[in-house]
């Protein structure tokens, strides 16, 4: 059979390579769960030093962090919480601490007095 020019565009020759294309580095979603376990074990040692509200807002951005894409910066946010939680229990930074809402504290005070008085 003849070779035809269509023939030729329709199933074009590669070339191969011996070795596969080489990745860089390890892809964040290797990494991720080991990442997410250490800061976890990080508030939990928060929370046994009295610290629950520190390790409650760190939880929180985690499970935040851990939930959306599993790329780099999801990667920079879980090291960024590890390595908060541990200069808190390290003592280089001071824990957060529950702040009581302006609004909450004009509501207390509408209560005690009660209905209608100013």
């Amino acid at each position: 059979m003849p070779v035809c020019d269509w023939d030729q565009r329709a199933i074009p020759t590669s070339t191969f390579r011996r070795d596969a294309l080489r990745v860089e580095g390890i892809s964040p979603a290797h990494e991720l769960p080991d990442l997410y376990r250490a800061v976890l074990e990080r508030v939990g040692s928060l929370e046994q030093s009295g610290h629950r509200r520190e390790g409650e807002l760190i939880r929180r951005e985690a499970v935040a962090a851990y939930s959306r894409a599993w790329d780099e910066a999801t990667r920079r946010r879980l090291d960024h919480l590890r390595l908060r939680a541990e200069r808190v229990l390290g003592g280089q930074e001071r824990p957060r601490v529950e702040r009581v809402p302006r609004f909450a504290i004009r509501r207390t005070a509408t209560a005690v007095r009660g209905p209608g008085t100013a």
